[in-house]
C-alpha cells in the first residue's frame, strides 16, 4: 500500500531525486520506499521567488556562510516553506518530512506527520561546529521552532539511538513517539566481497571534505607517530581540496564524485586497496563513510561518540578512540596495522553488520512497521 508522501525542502535541497539532496541520501531512501511499495510520491518544496528574495535581503550580511545560516534559521523562512507545503495536494495517509525546516503538522493538521533526521540543532550546538557567527537570537528562534515542530509530530524517525535520546531529552518529545530506524549506505550496487584480500599493506583511508571537523589535523599528527613504528604506512585522504604540511606517506586525492563513473571507479579502487579506514571526527551526526568502508571489508577506527559507537564494536569490526586524542589514535592505528590476520577477521564482521542493518531496504522495513502501527 503506497501510503507515504515524502517532502524535502530547505537546507537539505528541494529536488527529491537529486544526488545532492540531503547529502545524497534522499534518492536512495525514495528508491527503497518505492520498492517496498510504501511511497505514494515525493515532493520538493521551495519558497516562491519574490518572497524568497525578500527573505534573503532581510538576512543579508557580507559573510556568505553566515548569511546562509541566518536565512535558514529565520522562522519567517520556515513558515514560508510551510505555506508552500500546504499548497501541495496529498493523497497518502501519512506524510514524511526530512528535518525540521518546515512543519507538516501545521500544513496538514488532520494527517499523520512524521519527520526523519540524521542530526538536529541541539546536537550541532553542543558540538561547537556549524553555527559560528550566527546571532544568539537567531539560534534561539531556530531552536524554539524545531522544538515546537518536533512536539507536534505524530512520530519522529532517527538514524541512531543517540539522536533518539536527544529528541526525548532536548526537545521534550515522549519516548514512545521517537523511533530509531537507522540510516543506510548510499551505494547503488553492493560490491562483491573480495576473496583472499591481503591486509599486510599498512594502507589507511580517510574520507571527509570538512577536514577539521572530521579530525584531519589530529590524524596527520597520529600518522607521523605511526610511521615511526611502521615506516611503510600510507595515508590516503579523500575530500579536501588542500591540506597543508602533508607528512611523508600521505597522499591527497581531493574531492571524488560518485556521480562521475571514472571517479567512482577510483574511489572503489581506494576502498579495495586500503586495509583500514579511519574517521576521528570532532563531531559526526551519523557517519555513512565508515559504513561504506565496511562493505569493502575494512575495519574502521572512529571516535567513541554519537552514532559512530553504535556501529563499531571494539575488537569485532574496528576500534573506538577518544575524541581529539592524538596519542590514543596513533596507538590504535599502530596496533591494528601490526596484525593483518585480525584486520581480516574484523573486515568480515563489519561487512556482515552493514548488510544486516544499514541498507536502505532494511531501514524502510523498520519505517513501514511504525507507519502502519500509528
Amino acid at each position: 500500500m503506497r501510503e507515504v508522501t515524502v517532502f524535502v525542502g530547505g537546507s537539505v535541497g528541494s529536488d527529491p531525486y537529486s544526488p545532492g539532496t540531503w547529502s545524497g541520501s534522499s534518492q536512495f531512501l525514495l528508491k527503497a520506499m518505492e520498492q517496498a511499495e510504501l511511497l505514494e510520491r515525493a515532493v520538493g518544496i521551495r519558497v516562491p521567488k519574490i518572497p524568497n528574495s525578500l527573505l534573503l535581503a532581510k538576512n543579508f550580511t557580507r559573510d556568505r556562510g553566515i548569511w546562509r545560516k541566518h536565512f535558514y534559521f529565520d522562522p519567517a523562512y520556515r513558515k514560508a516553506l510551510t505555506r508552500a507545503a500546504s499548497r501541495v495536494h496529498v493523497a497518502g495517509a501519512a506524510l514524511l518530512q526530512i528535518g525540521h525546516m518546515f512543519s507538516l503538522p501545521e500544513a496538514f493538521p488532520t494527517h499523520r506527520c512524521i519527520s526523519y533526521h540524521d542530526g538536529n540543532l541541539a546536537e550541532l550546538l553542543a558540538s561547537g561546529f556549524g553555527t559560528e557567527g550566527v546571532s544568539p537570537k537567531r539560534i534561539d528562534q531556530a531552536m524554539n521552532y524545531e522544538q515546537e515542530t518536533a512536539r507536534k509530530m505524530t512520530a519522529i524517525f532517527t538514524f541512531s539511538e543517540y539522536l533518539r535520546q536527544s529528541f526525548i531529552k532536548n526537545y521534550g518529545v515522549p519516548a514512545d513517539r521517537v523511533f530509531n530506524v537507522g540510516g543506510g549506505i548510499n551505494i547503488t550496487d553492493i560490491p562483491e566481497p573480495a576473496t583472499g584480500k591481503d591486509y599486510h599493506a599498512a594502507r589507511i583511508l580517510f574520507i571527509g571534505t570538512e577536514f577539521h571537523r572530521k579530525g584531519g589535523p589530529q590524524l596527520l599528527q597520529a600518522f607521523r607517530i605511526v610511521r615511526e613504528s611502521i615506516p611503510s604506512a600510507e595515508l590516503h585522504i579523500v575530500g579536501p581540496a588542500h591540506v597543508a604540511d602533508l607528512p611523508p606517506g600521505a597522499v591527497l586525492h581531493g574531492h571524488i564524485s560518485k556521480s562521475d563513473p571514472e571517479q567512482r571507479r577510483k574511489l572503489e579502487s581506494l576502498f579495495r586497496e586500503a586495509t583500514l579506514f579511519v574517521l576521528p571526527s570532532l563531531y559526526e551526526p551519523f557517519g555513512i563513510a565508515p559504513l561504506e568502508a565496511m562493505l569493502y571489508q575494512l575495519p574502521v577506527v572512529v571516535t567513541n561518540a554519537w552514532a559512530l559507537r553504535e556501529f563499531v564494536t571494539p575488537g569485532v569490526n574496528g576500534a573506538l578512540v577518544e575524541k581529539g586524542s592524538v596519542e590514543d589514535l596513533a596507538t590504535k592505528l599502530t596496533q591494528l596495522l601490526s596484525n593483518p590476520d585480525r584486520l581480516a577477521a574484523m573486515g568480515e564482521k563489519g561487512r556482515e553488520m552493514v548488510l544486516t542493518r544499514y541498507t536502505w531496504p532494511s531501514v524502510v522495513g523498520r519505517m513501514a512497521s511504525v507507519v502502519r502501527s500509528l
